[in-house]
């Protein structure tokens, strides 16, 4: 059994604090919106690229990855600062392979990533409370087909994570409620999934507990709310770079690719779904729902949905559920997922989804 995680992780109030007097070239990599907010809690200098984002959702598309590559290219830094949320962070974990490494895309797709840090070391700083990228191995990018790939590789968990809190107090409403309900999906991914491991189950299941009790006030702006959903997020993503997802995050990842939805958003909608398609193959989510005090999960997240005015089904999928179905198939993370689904219960799971 293995546990995963990154050298130094700094956690707290003002635990951004730990990298001041960082030595070497650095590139700051962040978004505009961010970046105007996060410039104030950073202690460092360095070269700075803001993200231009080409995709609808903000999500990374390939183009994104290759204009980052090119200015790390041009600054040749020691350290490399992700400020950010998903998009940005993962878009600078793949350009760090290209900075490091001649290397494709296809190469990438196929997880053939080679050894990091032969320039640099990596810092991720999240400034929102959903991905979990700023700890974990994972690295989504939708490429030239629109079809979206999760990148997962140990080479990818940041040098050093900081989850400060002051990072997401600028987070928009909706970013919280989408960021919050992607990390609440990892989390029970995480804790449900085929791998039996003590230490992901236990980080799963508090991120859980996190979440769930301090979501609706985290939305609603409530600081010390915010540092705990922010910190639920990390525990999840310790969690699930360790034990993995399942399909949920395989449909959504495909889903959100085609119809260009947030990645938080699409997760939101198939969650209580994905719980009922696979509660048949195991009693984990008996656990959770003894932690929580409630009788039924599913529900109580769509309860959270309809809160939030997250729509209940998505039915544009119908059109392509037989390719959607495939995919999905296809997809490494059913390797994880509980039960051995075949692609019947795939599809009477999209058909859910859709709202047949």
């Amino acid at each position: 059994m293995n546990f995963f995680t990154p050298r130094e992780v700094y956690f707290g109030w003002n635990s951004a604090e730990n990298i001041k007097g960082l030595k070497g070239k650095i590139a700051i990599v962040s978004g505009k919106n961010v970046w105007k907010n996060a410039e104030d809690f950073l202690p460092i200098d360095g070269n700075v690229y803001q993200i231009e984002r080409s995709g609808k959702t903000g999500e990374p598309h390939e183009e994104d990855v290759n204009k980052v590559a090119e200015f790390l290219n041009e600054i040749q830094p020691d350290w490399i600062v992700a400020v950010g949320g998903g998009s940005v962070i993962d878009s600078t974990k793949l350009a760090w392979i290209f900075y490091e490494n001649e290397i494709s895309w296809e190469q990438i797709y196929e997880r053939k990533i080679p050894p990091l840090r032969k320039k640099a070391k990596f810092i991720a700083i999240e400034t929102t409370s959903g991905t979990g990228t700023g700890i974990s191995a994972a690295a989504v990018v939708t490429d030239r087909r629109a079809i979206k790939h999760g990148i997962v590789n140990s080479q990818l968990i940041p040098d050093i994570s900081i989850y400060d809190p002051n990072f997401v107090l600028s987070m928009p409403k909706k970013t919280a409620i989408y960021s919050g309900m992607d990390a609440l999906t990892h989390a029970i991914e995480s804790y449900v999934s085929k791998i039996d491991n003590v230490a992901s189950d236990t980080l799963a299941l508090k991120a859980i507990e996190l979440i769930f009790e301090n979501l609706k006030n985290s939305v609603d702006g409530l600081e010390e709310s915010r540092a705990q959903v922010h910190y639920g997020n990390m525990l999840a993503a310790m969690g699930f770079t360790n034990s993995r997802l399942g399909l949920c995050h395989a449909a959504s990842h495909k889903i959100g690719g085609i119809y260009e939805i947030e990645h938080g958003k699409v997760n939101a909608i198939l969650l209580p779904y994905f719980i009922r398609a696979t509660e048949k193959y195991t009693r984990r989510y008996e656990d959770i729902e003894r932690v929580l005090g409630i009788e039924d999960l599913a529900s109580a997240i769509e309860e959270f949905n309809e809160d939030f005015n997250i729509p209940r089904n998505i039915p544009e999928i119908k059109a392509q559920m037989e390719t959607i179905a495939d995919e999905i198939m296809r997809d490494p993370l059913m390797k994880t997922n509980p039960g051995n689904m075949k692609k019947e219960d795939v599809l009477e799971f999209l058909r859910q989804v859709a709202g047949d």
